[in-house]
């Protein structure tokens, strides 16, 4: 779709610069109609660039923004006012230009005679695929109002489970960052200076000191090969990851097997599955598109290849239990209750429980990370301060030793 840079004054004669993707020279003039913009000057603009400053463009767009937007969406259903013209007025009022512009978009052409689902497909990376299929089948049964609410409420149950593991996370985080650099301090810039007193006294050091004055040499002397080291094997992480399925499979493993990351990984995933799927079924949406959606919206490559197998194991006539009980990945209490549900009708009911149950786990888990992390950050901190301690004593101990036999 070509990308077009505008220039252009609106009706109070300020200037206004954009970038606009439109699907031919017609539409965009239509679209600047529908802006209240005169256009000044149009060019084309090379589609990877337009692509870039689009996707840099979005990214401003957070989640707390979409908590509100969607809810706003679901007040605006439920009001009766139409969705064109509402959109507009939700435009209007919005602080963020990302949100501003994407509502301008979809307002227009919802007003053009396009179908909601249809609009906001082109903000799939945005919205989420899963928000924009809901969206879909809440238009196609006239629940479009509930279907805002609960990508709304979801969102949000999102957002603070995020905020309490980043407030969970600030003690570990700040006593490791505190330790490494205590321990970069006492390495590189006061045990040198010692390590010439003892030098100069002729001091017998024991090994344990020679160890950690070795360290120290070897630190002051490749400390920015250390840092130049580190930096690309972070690097090369991210970019293997990035580029190769079969590395990020084996790291996503590899996270789900790390203590205290698994608890909250696991947990994650779970409620994750439970409530995207109770909200999939309960919209109608078949379980072969369920599986299909699910499996594109999963990050963790784990995750993502058992669903796979179960909308292909579900596809060839098996239950939903069986296969995720054949996965090996999910619980037993969690197949049963499903197992259940497949065989009562209240599969949904079964989702919210387990979603629910999984959710309120997060949160004793986030609310209690940093007690579980406290006693290895003592051991850390004690084992540290014990091999500095050690290791600057016993030649001070030989050296007053030394002073008492002369005397």
């Amino acid at each position: 779709m070509p990308y077009y840079s505008v220039k252009a004054v609106d009706d109070y004669g300020r200037e206004v610069r954009k970038t606009i993707e439109a699907d031919n020279d017609l539409q965009l003039i239509s679209f600047l109609d529908f802006l209240r913009l005169t256009p000044v000057r149009i060019s084309r603009r090379p589609e990877f660039l337009g692509k870039l400053q689009k996707l840099l463009h979005f990214r401003r767009i957070k989640r707390k923004e979409l908590i509100d937007l969607f809810e706003n969406l679901h007040l605006l259903a439920r009001s009766g006012i139409p969705l064109g013209t509402g959109l507009w007025d939700l435009a209007e009022d919005t602080d963020n230009p990302a949100i501003r512009d994407m509502l301008q978009d979809v307002a227009f052409r919802v007003q053009s005679g396009l179908s909601v689902s249809t609009a906001v497909a082109r903000y799939e990376n945005v919205l989420g695929a899963i928000a924009v299929n809901l969206i879909k089948i809440g238009e196609e049964t006239g629940n479009l109002d509930k279907v805002f609410k609960d990508i709304s409420d979801h969102y949000r149950r999102i957002e603070d489970f995020m905020s309490k593991v980043k407030q969970a996370l600030i003690y570990p985080a700040f006593a490791l960052t505190a330790i490494t650099s205590a321990l970069v301090f006492w390495l590189v810039f006061v045990l040198p200076r010692l390590a010439e007193l003892f030098k100069g006294l002729n001091v017998q050091l024991p090994g344990i000191t020679l160890f950690v004055l070795g360290m120290s040499e070897f630190l002051q002397r490749n400390i920015m090969g250390i840092i130049v080291v580190i930096s690309a094997v972070l690097v090369l992480f991210l970019t293997a990851r990035s580029r190769s399925e079969r590395f990020r499979y084996l790291t996503d493993k590899a996270f789900l097997k790390t203590p205290i990351i698994s608890m909250i990984l696991y947990s994650f995933n779970y409620a994750f599955f439970s409530e995207y799927m109770r909200l999939m079924i309960t919209a109608g949406v078949s379980l072969y598109d369920t599986f299909q959606t699910l499996e594109d919206s999963f990050r963790n490559r784990v995750f993502k290849r058992a669903v796979r197998y179960i909308k292909e194991f579900v596809s060839g006539g098996g239950s939903i239990s069986e296969g995720m009980r054949r996965t090996g990945l999910f619980p037993s209490l969690m197949v049963r209750m499903v197992a259940v549900g497949e065989e009562t009708g209240g599969l949904d009911q079964q989702l919210d429980y387990l979603a629910q149950y999984y959710y309120n786990r997060l949160d004793y888990i986030t609310q209690n990370i940093a007690k579980i992390l406290e006693p290895v950050i003592i051991i850390t901190v004690g084992g540290f301060m014990a091999l500095i301690m050690v290791s600057l004593l016993l030649p001070i101990y030989d050296l007053i030793s030394q002073v008492g036999q002369r005397f």
